[in-house]
């Protein structure tokens, strides 16, 4: 038995498709027939070599499916169960892993797409521990973007910036695949939300999200615009580019008692000479500021953001689908920051 597979055979290169024998689930595993993947900045990354592992690799880690195969050993799900789950690589015995911060395993082995191979492909094998059960009432193949672009802004929401009803909320990069349902999140969670974002498309589009304010970011000053609609007291600042730009102009919207989250970087800036946040101490002790990196979600948070998707407080926005052989016409979409909201490999086209 044979399936198709979206290959990178070196770091920088491109996708190719090949056809290859279905994986067996060895022990402590699950087949997974793939119903669809997500898309987003990560896969850039990986592509790149910044997230380690090795080549040849089917990259992809943001699956949906169904159960087609179980391992030796596996309890507590059957084939047919619909499933998606986490992409790292936890031992599940840690302090970290057993304290429920799994994203910070002493022992993780890396993520699933770049370690070992991922979801673009017709079937992935996975670690039944990284499961999470899909609920009925959510779509299937819009799971896999919940696990990672709904679950890391509710992670981020309730654990890292621990958002408050009535604060004022800020997302760069508010256009992006998560950056979209980070919006989402801080309203569902009660804040004021303002999006910040350069491209000029997905501004007008981001009305339809409806925050409260909007911000240019091609503008040089637009950090003196985002002080101003947030009258003074910008709570909470959330950063999905990760730019000399935004981290230096987010910190400085802040108000006072203000928290800025790091939220990510763009695969090209990621280098010690582009990465580091210049901030003057007493700047900081001064406005009891605090700056806070954010990592992921975990099972848990990724079982609560699909709750939420299916209670209707979240909608998953799909900014295009692809089918699996045109994976890299998608990457290609991903690298030149043309789409707004999350992309989607469909695997059963």
């Amino acid at each position: 038995m044979h399936m198709r597979a979206m290959v990178l055979e070196a770091f920088g290169g491109t996708l190719r498709l090949e056809t290859r024998p279905v994986p067996e689930p060895g022990p402590g595993e699950v087949l997974v027939r793939v119903v669809a993947c997500g898309a987003g900045l990560t896969l850039e990354s990986i592509r790149l070599g910044h997230l380690g592992g090795s080549t040849p690799r089917i990259l992809g880690h943001e699956y949906s499916g169904t159960i087609a195969a179980l391992g030796v050993g596996v309890e507590g799900w059957q084939e047919g169960d619909a499933v998606t789950g986490s992409f790292y690589l936890f031992c599940g015995n840690c302090v970290m892993c057993a304290s429920g911060r799994e994203t910070l395993c002493l022992n993780n082995k890396g993520n699933i797409g770049a370690k070992i191979d991922g979801a673009f492909a017709d079937y992935v094998v996975v670690p039944a521990r990284n499961l999470v059960r899909i609920p009925t009432g959510v779509v299937l193949r819009e799971a896999g973007i919940i696990a990672d672009a709904v679950a890391t802004p509710y992670h981020i929401a309730r654990e890292r910036a621990r958002i408050i009803a009535g604060q004022r909320v800020a997302v760069i990069g508010a256009g992006g695949g998560v950056g979209i349902h980070m919006l989402q999140m801080a309203k569902a969670f009660g804040a004021f939300v303002i999006a910040v974002e350069r491209d000029a498309a997905k501004l007008r589009r981001l009305q339809d999200v409806v925050p409260d304010a909007l911000i240019d970011a091609s503008e040089s000053d637009w950090q003196t615009s985002l002080s101003q609609v947030a009258e003074g007291q910008l709570d909470v600042c959330i950063d999905f580019v990760g730019s000399p730009e935004t981290t230096s102009k987010g910190l400085a919207a802040l108000g006072r008692g203000g928290t800025f989250v790091i939220a990510g970087s763009m695969p090209y800036l990621r280098s010690d000479k582009n990465a580091v946040i210049s901030v003057a101490p007493m700047y900081m002790v001064n406005k009891e500021l605090s700056i806070l990196g954010t990592r992921y979600a975990t099972r848990a948070e990724i079982a609560r953001s699909l709750e939420l998707v299916c209670d209707g407080k979240i909608k998953p926005i799909i900014g295009a689908a692809f089918p699996l052989e045109q994976a890299e016409v998608a990457f290609e979409a991903i690298r030149q920051n043309q789409v707004f909201g999350r992309m989607l490999i469909d695997c059963t086209n």
